[in-house]
Parts: structure tokens; sequence; C-alpha cells
């Protein structure tokens, strides 16, 4: 009878590891919040699509590499200004450079909240934050867009409760979800991180007041991939300014369009000597 019954009781004790607890219920009160950030800025979350060429260095003989990638970004300006994970649009983001490859953009468009693609272009990178900003095109939409404040941050408590605002992909017509995420931590140095439990890259963190807490990114250590972190709000719009002279600078001087390959047209004979 004992033999049969420790088994039994073993088993029972197993039971809370096996099973996760149930969620907690989400109160009116937070889920007023969500909706609210949702409907406010759900315009501000647009999809960065492009084709990234991954050109091989080091003398190797290999062929050049094409990959159509589409990752969600957040815009920052009323020009179109947009930030996403440099991790997710460059394979090459976390690889040593001392390769020679090189990695090129093209195709190059945001596509907003309404279907609209807007022609850009990748304006900024930084490899150490894991960001990428990418703008319109000069003069390819003069509209206003929907875009985020970061002037008034959120303040980062752990174990508060905030909102990860993000789009589904293609499939689910990139619709735009939000849902709650709290703080576990904060690193401190060599700067300031936040960690949390649920965010989608590229995408911003909200408290529920709708102020920003900063943008998800990746995490990189010694060239690894080390996690997810929030990046601070801050710390965003100080790279958005460069961002934003980036792409000033490349309006004022814009790169010459290539030259047209030239068509060799045949000479003509020599007249044939008169007899």
């Amino acid at each position: 009878m004992n033999r049969l019954r420790r088994p039994f009781f073993a088993l029972l004790a197993l039971l809370p590891l096996a099973v996760p607890p149930p969620a907690a219920a989400i109160t009116d009160a937070e889920a007023a919040a969500g909706r609210e950030i949702l409907k406010q800025h759900a315009a501000a979350i647009v999809s960065v699509e492009l084709v990234v060429v991954i050109k091989p260095g080091g003398g190797r003989n290999e062929q050049p590499r094409e990959n159509k990638i589409e990752t969600n970004g957040t815009v920052l300006s009323p020009t179109g200004l947009t930030v996403t994970s440099l991790g997710s649009i460059d394979p090459r983001a976390a690889v040593s450079r001392s390769d020679g490859g090189e990695t090129e953009f093209k195709e190059v468009k945001l596509r907003l909240a309404d279907g609209t693609e807007v022609p850009a272009r990748v304006v900024l990178k930084d490899a150490d934050l894991d960001l990428a900003f990418i703008a319109p095109t000069a003069a390819a939409d003069p509209r206003q867009f929907a875009h985020l404040r970061l002037e008034n941050a959120a303040d980062a408590v752990v174990l508060g409760t905030y909102y990860d605002l993000t789009r589904v992909n293609k499939a689910l017509q990139r619709l735009p979800i939000v849902r709650l995420s709290t703080v576990v931590g904060v690193v401190e140095k060599p700067r300031r991180l936040v960690l949390v439990t649920d965010q989608s890259l590229g995408c911003p963190i909200f408290d529920a007041r709708g102020r920003t807490l900063g943008i998800t990114l990746r995490y990189y250590a010694i060239g690894r991939l080390s996690g997810v972190i929030v990046l601070p709000a801050a710390d965003v719009a100080d790279m958005a300014k460069q961002a934003e002279a980036a792409r000033q600078a490349a309006d004022a001087n814009p790169v010459p369009a290539a030259a047209p390959d030239a068509v060799l047209t045949p000479a003509e004979p020599p007249p044939a000597p008169a007899k």
C-alpha cells in the first residue's frame, strides 16, 4: 500500500512545477489604459520593408546574397523619421567588420497604418545600441506623420505595469495589438537599460499615462546577442537628433543617380578605295 501511495504523492508534489499558475486578471483601469494607448499611438507603429544585400569580403569568391525583410518600426517625428532594431534589418549587425564584408539596403519603404507605401532610406546606424533610423526620401510624402513624442518620458519602476504596443505580421493584416508588460529590473552601468517581461523589437513600451518608457532593442556583448532590452526614451531621442541631422545632410547633398551604361555604336566601315 505504501509503495503505491509514495509515487502518487510524489506526483502531486511536482504538479505546481508542471502547471503554471493562472495569470493575474487585468483590472478595468489597466484595460482602459491599454485601449487608450492603442487608440492614440497605433498609427505611429509602421512596417519597415527592404531588401538587404550582403556582400562577402576577405577575397572570398562568393556571390552577394539578397534577403527581403519586413519588421516593425516606430515613427518619431512629423517628417517620418523612424527607428527600428538594426539587428532586425542587418544580419551582420553583431558580426565583426574585420572580414571586409558589406551590407547594402535597397527598395526601402515604410508601410503606414493605412497601407500607404512611402519610399525611404536608412540614414543612420548604431551597432552598439542596435539602432537603425529610416527616413522618407526627400519629397517622397509631404504628409505630417503620426509619431511618438519622447520628451515626456516615463520612469522605470520595478514591478510596475507597462504596455507593449506592436503590430502582428502580414498574414494577420499587420493588426496593431497591445499587451501588458512588467519591469523586472533596471541595469544602471555601463548605461541604463530596462528589462521587461513582454516586448517587441523596434516598438515602444508605455506607462499607463501613455508616456514612452523606451524602445525595445537587442543587446549585444562582445559581439554576441545577450538579450532584449528597452533603451530609455531619452537615449533614443538623443540618437534621433543625430539621425535627423544625417537626413538633412543627405537631402542637401543627394547622391547622384548612376549614369546609364553607355551604348556603343559600331563605327561605320571606311569607304572602299576608288577603282
